[in-house]
């Protein structure tokens, strides 16, 4: 993670003068009384494109307690390269961490690979499909560890319904090569509504199965609320 992240400030250094995206995104809830839980959720997106290149850094913490114990930990953080070939075709490469102590994941390392293509991209529309290949290592907090080859097919649509409203929807399948019983599925749906020229407030649910987790968890499924301030500049 920390390569990830020098590589990051180097590139903001050195092209300082391409065009900058950024998205933050911050949700709290807290109970106090006969119940007391608190969680926090922070997301973090940028994307710097100059000529036919896209560099993406993306970074995701959530930490739950409830009664003063940890109920969930989980972080990702992720940079990505894209290189646009044609106005509706890319090629994309990528590195991802992740660590997430309630499904006994202490460091999952992604490496992507593949393709993307544009099938609708205007002020109101966007959809877009990725093809590709993913390697991924896990080690357990278990002190074991796993290596394992997937197939990627991922579809994203984004929809402004009118200058206040908008909505996304994305879903990720990814079938393991080399064993059939072994697959993942990820989807999230999300509402924003615009406060202001920056802030706008998001709703969303993102699921996350797998078929084949790791030893000792029992439940395949997560499911995760969330309601946001986001700012977009």
């Amino acid at each position: 993670m920390k390569t990830l992240v020098i590589l990051f400030l180097l590139f903001i250094s050195a092209y300082s003068q391409a065009q900058l995206t950024n998205e933050s995104e911050a949700g709290v809830t807290s109970a106090n009384g006969n119940t007391k839980t608190q969680s926090y959720i922070v997301k973090q997106g940028n994307d710097y494109k100059w000529n036919m290149n896209v560099l993406s850094f993306k970074l995701r913490y959530l930490n739950a307690r409830a009664a003063g114990v940890e109920t969930a930990r989980y972080l990702m953080s992720g940079l990505r390269y894209e290189r646009q070939l044609r106005p509706q075709f890319g090629l994309f490469v990528g590195e991802t961490f992740e660590s997430d102590k309630f499904v006994n994941i202490e460091k999952r390392l992604i490496n992507d690979a593949g393709g993307k293509y544009k099938f609708i991209e205007t002020q109101d529309t966007k959809i877009i499909s990725e093809l590709g290949y993913r390697y991924m290592h896990e080690n357990r907090y278990d002190g074991s560890s796993a290596f394992s080859h997937y197939g990627r097919l991922y579809a994203d649509w984004e929809q402004e319904w009118n200058s206040n409203v908008s909505t996304k929807y994305w879903v990720e399948y990814l079938p393991n090569l080399s064993q059939q019983k072994d697959w993942q599925l990820n989807t999230e749906l999300s509402v924003s509504a615009v406060m202001n020229r920056i802030l706008s407030l998001k709703s969303g649910v993102l699921i996350r199965h797998d078929q084949l987790p790791a030893n000792g968890i029992q439940f395949k499924t997560d499911t995760l609320f969330t309601t946001a301030l986001v700012a977009k500049f």
